[in-house]
């Protein structure tokens, strides 16, 4: 049996999957369960939805649990983390004045070729300086980042070594290197900025499940949800916690893939699931999700964490409306659950409810209080300017249900809005799917797929005005912890050999060394290698692996080539390991 958990901002959900096939490949779904995110005890939304799921496993013969989560996003579309110290390594030929993105900043001398040379040793005085301003203004996060680290990470291990040295109470520290394997400072120093900030978030999000599968006496294998679509290992997690910082739209869309037909009928469309803090929106092009090879991005930043295309736009059934001057808004904030369910302020949910969308909804029937929810919208009505909403007036009396059904337009305007603000940013553009490069596809929709709790209610809306057909996944609801569940481990290896500076590196392993005599590769040598160490870090000898990118090129000194340099990145490619009975085909 697998466990699927999704822990949203508002809800967690759980799928409980079993074996349906003699070969041991197909998978049934057994049980599901839906409880509210307790933010401030996420042990225990865990354990409810546990107990919910093992209790419908007759015998509890669980292989795999996998967890995706919206936490670590949520904290940095809130820009709620604590601050965070940069220490910058940038050398000669880049003015560095716009990548200061830290609370703090340390900009050093010192620096790495582009070969992998240190040129210019690093000035302790001057690092040193930087390091009592930092911790001055008790900031206890750093991201240490040097140019061309990945061809020698020497500098950020040098500083590193120094703090430790000092006893410097920095608590999360990153080293860019360590990140990805791929070129890229400005995107690296957003990556490991990122990462020190989310560590905290992720920190008590592992002890969280390690506590919780304590608790139920459950040893098995634990994985995360990345942003590629693919898993980590739990204790593996805190190596790189930006890795899966997008697991929750992630989750999304390999719930979509898993519950549909959209890829064995190789058919264009958007994803939507629609919870109760944010809307997050995948595509899927030819029947494959969109893909994000050189990073997704972070608050505007562009970052080196590959991942599954996708948007969320801070607007859900939970989202807080409220009136400011006279005009509606909604959101990005969310205030709590909707009026309806004893929450302080009026919410889309509310409106839905009152326009009997959702009423027979056996998540709100006979829990919802209709009354509330009408009151909280006609208090709130009381503040609208009422020569720009005519409409919601009737012979100067409020027509609730009008005023309900503007909501709900407005609601729905916004995110036919973004979906169509993407499609014209990718046109003209080179697309990327997780299989291959899409050059001058033309990207043009028909099929709407959505999931989430008012997926029922919204879809058929959202078609309409988008001109699309429209389906609702199958287990809308919890579809996203089935894509947890079901997504296939992933993994990236890079290798560098210089056999002019008789230098290898195999990044993401930490390994920078020397040839050894008489050690020498041609550019087939290096993809078998980097095809050997993806199987290695997997712990996977029969894992498919395949080459996402190869480059090779002479160097050449005094008119004569002296040797070459050749990169290559190995992956597993993300995936499912099945997909269940009862999905769409």
């Amino acid at each position: 049996m697998i466990i699927g958990i999704d822990v949203g901002g508002t809800h967690t959900d759980g799928v409980l999957l079993g074996i349906n096939s003699p070969n041991g490949e197909g998978y049934e779904i057994l049980a599901t369960s839906k409880v509210r995110t307790q933010k401030d005890n996420l042990m225990k939304s865990i354990l409810e939805v546990l107990d919910v799921l093992l209790a419908a496993a007759q015998v509890p013969d669980i292989k795999r649990i996998v967890l995706s989560t919206t936490l670590a996003a949520n904290v940095i579309v809130e820009e709620n983390y604590d601050p965070v110290g940069l220490v910058l390594i940038p050398g000669p030929g880049l003015n560095p004045e716009h990548l200061l993105i830290g609370d703090e900043n340390i900009l050093l001398s010192g620096y790495i070729n582009h070969r992998g040379i240190e040129v210019r040793d690093l000035e302790q005085e001057e690092l040193l300086k930087g390091l009592e301003r930092i911790k001055a203004r008790g900031i206890k996060n750093l991201a240490i980042v040097s140019k061309f680290s990945t061809r020698n990470p020497g500098l950020e291990a040098e500083v590193l070594q120094l703090i430790r040295e000092k006893d410097y109470p920095f608590e999360n520290i990153s080293l860019g290197h360590q990140l990805s394997g791929r070129l890229g400072f400005p995107r690296r120093l957003v990556t490991a900025y990122f990462n020190t900030a989310i560590m905290s978030v992720y920190r008590d999000f592992v002890q969280a499940v390690e506590k919780a599968l304590e608790e139920r006496e459950l040893d098995t294998g634990v994985f995360v949800l990345k942003c590629d679509g693919g898993t980590v290992p739990l204790d593996r997690v805190m190596e790189a916690p930006i890795e899966t910082v997008n697991s929750g739209p992630a989750a999304s869309i390999m719930g979509t893939m898993a519950m549909t037909g959209v890829y064995q009928n190789k058919e264009t469309a958007i994803a939507l699931d629609i919870g109760g803090t944010t809307t997050d929106i995948g595509l899927f092009i030819k029947g494959e999700p969109a893909f994000m090879p050189e990073g997704i991005e972070l608050n505007g930043f562009p970052t080196l964490v590959r991942g599954l295309y996708s948007l969320s736009l801070p607007l859900g059934g939970d989202s807080k409306i409220a009136v400011k001057d006279g005009k509606l808004k909604i959101g990005p904030e969310r205030d709590g659950p909707a009026a309806a369910f004893g929450g302080p302020s009026p919410t889309p949910t509310d409106a839905l409810l009152v326009l009997d969308y959702i009423q027979d909804d056996p998540d709100y029937e006979g829990r919802a209080d209709l009354q509330a929810a009408r009151e909280a919208l006609v208090a709130l009505a009381g503040d609208l300017d009422p020569t720009e909403y005519g409409r919601c007036w009737q012979d100067g009396k409020l027509d609730l249900t009008e005023f309900a059904s503007f909501i709900i337009d407005k609601m729905l305007a916004s995110i036919v809005e973004t979906i169509q603000e993407i499609l014209a940013s990718l046109e003209n553009k080179p697309v990327y799917t997780i299989s291959e490069l899409l050059a001058g596809v033309e990207i043009r929709p028909q099929l709407l797929l959505t999931m989430g709790g008012p997926a029922s209610a919204l879809s058929p809306l959202l078609a309409e005005k988008l001109g699309y057909r429209e389906e609702v996944v199958p287990y809308a609801k919890v579809a996203n912890a089935v894509g947890a569940a079901l997504a296939r481990p992933t993994l990236q290896t890079t290798v560098r050999v210089d056999t002019a500076a008789s230098y290898l590196h195999i990044v993401e392993a930490g390994i920078h060394r020397q040839l050894k005599a008489g050690e020498d590769y041609d550019l087939e040598e290096v993809e078998e290698l980097a095809m050997a160490w993806t199987r290695k870090r997997a712990d996977d000898e029969t894992a498919v692996v395949e080459i996402s990118e190869r480059e090779s090129f002479n160097v050449i000194r005094g008119f004569r080539t002296i040797g070459k340099i050749m990169e290559v990145r190995a992956q597993i490619k993300p995936g499912l390991i099945s997909r269940p009975e009862g999905s769409e085909n």
